[in-house]
């Protein structure tokens, strides 16, 4: 998966996004890109896709930037 992968993913899931210019930089909860209930959600979806496993992430990662979270989907 690649950055603009990720970034749709997240654009389609929550169409409040789509107009919004999101980055690998950005944090989704520091910069309230996504309330909790939405990263979860998006986290879920992840982890549904087979793309991590949240667990694991939570436990290596403590924010959730793109960058990390793209990061740890590629290594898997």
């Amino acid at each position: 998966m690649n950055e603009i992968d990720l970034i749709n993913i997240l654009k389609k899931k929550f169409k409040h996004l789509k107009k919004k210019k999101i980055s690998l930089k950005d944090d989704l909860v520091k910069q309230m890109i996504l309330d909790s209930l939405e990263l979860m959600e998006f986290m879920s979806f992840l982890e549904k896709k087979k793309y991590l496993k949240l667990r694991e992430y939570t436990n290596k990662e403590k924010n959730f930037e793109l960058s990390n979270i793209l990061k740890f989907i590629n290594k898997a």
